[in-house]
């Protein structure tokens, strides 16, 4: 047993030399290296430095007191400013980083003087709150909609070619005579055979309310109503355009022809039919919500139900189209 001890202290003692030797060779050998300065005695540098305790990145990149800021407030905050290029991605980074810590250090006075708490403070965060699931919702809901397709698209834009193939831009001016108004008889011998001057000291003269307007519009930015009279007008002629709200007097002072091509006109034709169909689709629901909910006005709106039961029923695609395009079809510009 005594033989076999000291042959296992001998054993253990010659790895131990082994073993420092080894330690002071390696050592000696990576201080040589680095001493030639190669790529390799970096490596090797960085490798013997690397601690087994070392953490995994976190995804917290600032501490407020005891708050945490992390990446996704970042990244949340970063998909709300317009396009950055890459030469100045990290500046902009780090400024937003600045306005997070800013913000939360203003959050933790204002919770500290129990803001929060205040009515006005609890009334805005409600409607905050209101507002993100009513689009969260809304958002949702038109998701699985159907997308045009290039039937729909070229219909759109042959049964409108005021707006595409023979779109002009008009220098316009417009007198609008908003409901309530005269008979649309008394403001056509009101106005007949008057300039746009006369015009105005006529309507002035019998107390008539009336808005004016010069500008120059392209078709989109036009009423429908008043766009299909456009085209047969000359330069410099006035005529009279009655539409359900208002009575329009206009002069076309010139025009000239600004063709949108097909190839443009398909391009954004489809977005403005998506949008058309999310007004559709979002009408539907509401009426439809509405029409299964108990909704009671109270009070000094108790007779106001039967104004606002519902919304006006979803139009035809023609119809609904039209109105779109009375706003001047902002979708499509």
């Amino acid at each position: 047993e005594v033989t076999k001890l000291k042959t296992v202290n001998i054993t253990s003692y010659r790895m131990l030399n082994m073993r420092s030797h080894l330690t002071r060779t390696s050592s000696h050998h990576l201080i040589a290296t680095l001493k030639k300065g190669t790529v390799l005695g970096v490596a090797l540098l960085f490798i013997s430095g690397c601690s087994d305790k070392s953490k995994p990145a976190t995804q917290i990149i600032a501490k407020v007191n005891d708050d945490e800021i992390t990446v996704h407030q970042l990244n949340n905050a970063m998909a709300k400013l317009p396009l950055t290029s890459a030469d100045n991605l990290d500046s902009v980074r780090l400024d937003l980083v600045g306005k997070l810590v800013n913000e939360q250090l203003t959050v933790q006075q204002a919770l500290l003087q129990k803001l929060d708490r205040s009515s006005d403070v609890m009334m805005q965060i409600e409607a905050s709150r209101r507002e993100i699931l009513t689009k969260a919702y809304l958002k949702q809901l038109i998701s699985g909609l159907p997308k045009p397709n290039a039937e729909d698209t070229k219909k759109f834009y042959d049964a409108h070619p005021e707006l595409f193939a023979e779109r002009r831009i008009y220098n316009l001016q417009q007198i609008i005579i908003a409901s309530p108004h005269p008979p649309l008889a008394e403001i056509q011998k009101l106005t007949a055979d008057k300039t746009m001057t006369d015009i105005v000291a006529a309507l002035k003269q019998n107390n008539i309310v009336f808005s004016a307007s010069a500008a120059t519009r392209a078709a989109e930015q036009i009423p429908l109503t008043t766009l299909a009279v456009l085209p047969s007008l000359k330069d410099g002629e006035i005529r009279i355009i009655a539409s359900p709200k208002s009575i329009s007097i206009v002069k076309v002072e010139a025009s000239q022809l600004a063709a949108l091509s097909e190839a443009s006109a398909m391009q954004r034709i489809p977005q403005y039919l998506m949008n058309e169909r999310a007004k559709i689709a979002i009408n539907d629901k509401i009426n439809l919500l509405k029409n299964t909910s108990k909704i009671t006005y109270m009070n000094e709106f108790s007779g106001a139900s039967k104004q606002v039961s519902s919304l006006p029923a979803p139009a035809t695609k023609a119809t609904d189209t039209s109105k779109s395009v009375e706003r001047g079809i902002a979708g499509i510009n």
